[in-house]
């Protein structure tokens, strides 16, 4: 099969079709090769903190974490809100938002991702309805159909 036909058979009336769980990257953060849950039942995408604070640097607070499991470096965001959101246990938190882009089958989007403990999901990263929207379908008898996004060689 050529690789033409192979790329047409990973799309479907124009859009990406994704497994329920796909390697994705957060190219702005270079990280790369982080497996995701795609979950069409939540609204929002989400991402795992081990700790989350706040810092104020030239005068400006600043929202810091540890981004993703067993991540020692220190992530900061300049821009940020918080959000009440409706967890999958039906409990309401309020949560901390950032804008970040992800990378999936090599379509980048800005999305909106709530920051919280996953440490006790089995994924890290929960990708929503909202960032699947227009540009993704989803079979869920498959896994990892997209290829891996790679940082850019520089």
């Amino acid at each position: 099969m050529s690789e033409t036909n192979q790329k047409d058979e990973l799309k479907h009336d124009g859009k990406l079709i994704v497994g329920s769980k796909e390697r994705i990257a957060f190219p702005r953060l270079r990280r790369f090769n982080i497996v995701a849950r795609i979950d069409s039942g939540a609204r929002s995408s989400s991402a795992h903190c081990d700790r989350i604070w706040i810092e104020t640097m030239s005068g400006k607070k600043v929202l810091c974490c540890r981004f993703l499991k067993r991540s020692k470096r220190v992530t900061r965001f300049e821009k940020y809100r918080k959000r009440k959101v409706k967890s999958s246990n039906g409990t309401i938190q309020t949560r901390y938002v950032v804008r970040l882009e992800i990378e999936l089958g090599g379509i980048k989007k800005l999305t909106e991702i709530t920051l919280t403990d996953r440490s006790t999901m089995n994924y890290s990263v929960l990708l929503g309805r909202r960032f699947l929207r227009n540009d993704f379908l989803i079979d869920v008898s498959k896994s990892y159909v997209q290829h891996t996004p790679e940082p850019d060689r520089e």
